[in-house]
């Protein structure tokens, strides 16, 4: 078991250009624990990184979705990410931020957080706006990328972020679109109900409204969103006819105290394939019992 444990951990940061690496931090913790009772053996042809070096996820949503805080969480980051275009050519942040309001904005380019340079990100935004070309880039990308010839360069997982404390407005034409749509393949969809702070908030002020006392209605305004959550967002997208793979709801992302270790297992079961889902648990550094638990498991 040691044996697979220590292959799985081995891993290598790629900065970027190739040029060096440095030890997973996760990894270290986790040989920390364990006990040396047995050389190590690595075996290259289960190097998981021999075959992908990233992992590749398409992040869908509003722009008030609260996507980029979610993803500096995942990368336990407090700066913004690197972009950088197809080719790996870094691009100037001020650029893409005046381009987005233009709607220039490329699916095609991938965020990168210095943190933890193994995620590569692809954000989808416009979605609010009604407009089904945005609907149809994402389509076209999501097919670009199923048909890559390389792991690498294919698709590897969708989040698709929905602002839960939007309740007048909880699925758009073009969320619904999406849902119906079979385009993604394997390729597994989490669905993210986000700001669901500002749902449970929503709930006391029904619960007010209604007559309840502002005691009665704090403690109740926490059932209440569920219901909400249930009724709004999870039943109608699971009645699409390609639902999502998986649901959570996330809530304080912005506080130091909340982290998004659900997101973590819920993509990892969601993954069909052993070579991706290793890939997954070795890059993401938020849940170290996710780490133990599939490198036992193989």
């Amino acid at each position: 078991m040691w044996k697979k444990l220590d292959r799985f951990l081995t891993r290598s940061h790629n900065t970027g250009d190739g040029s060096s690496t440095e030890p997973d931090f996760v990894g270290h913790r986790l040989r920390c624990l364990l006990p040396c009772t047995e050389p190590v053996q690595h075996s290259p042809a289960v190097d998981v990184r021999s075959k992908c070096q990233h992992f590749r996820i398409l992040v869908i949503g509003r722009a008030n979705a609260g996507k980029t805080t979610l993803l500096k969480k995942v990368c336990m980051s407090v700066e913004d990410p690197e972009i950088f275009d197809p080719d790996g050519k870094k691009i100037d942040p001020n650029v893409v931020e005046g381009s987005t309001d233009r709607g220039l904005h490329d699916i095609e380019n991938q965020l990168i957080f210095r943190s933890n340079r193994q995620f590569i990100f692809h954000d989808s935004r416009g979605f609010e706006s009604g407009s089904m070309e945005e609907t149809n880039k994402v389509k076209d990308f999501i097919a670009q990328r199923a048909a890559a010839s390389t792991l690498e360069k294919q698709l590897h997982a969708i989040w698709y972020c929905l602002p839960a404390g939007d309740t007048n407005r909880p699925l758009l034409k073009a969320d619904e679109d999406f849902f119906d749509t079979d385009i993604r393949g394997k390729v597994p969809v989490i669905a993210i109900l986000t700001k669901f702070d500002g749902l449970a908030t929503r709930a006391f002020q029904e619960l007010r409204d209604n007559g309840n006392s502002r005691s009665d209605s704090q403690q109740g305004k926490e059932q209440r969103a569920e219901e909400l959550l249930t009724t709004d967002f999870i039943e109608p997208l699971k009645s699409r006819k390609v639902p999502p793979s998986d649901y959570l709801r996330l809530a304080d992302m912005h506080k130091d105290t909340t982290d998004c270790n659900e997101l973590m297992e819920k993509t990892a079961e969601a993954l069909t394939d052993d070579t991706l889902r290793l890939l997954f648990v070795s890059v993401q550094q938020n849940n170290v019992d996710l780490s133990m638990k599939y490198a036992v498991r193989r």
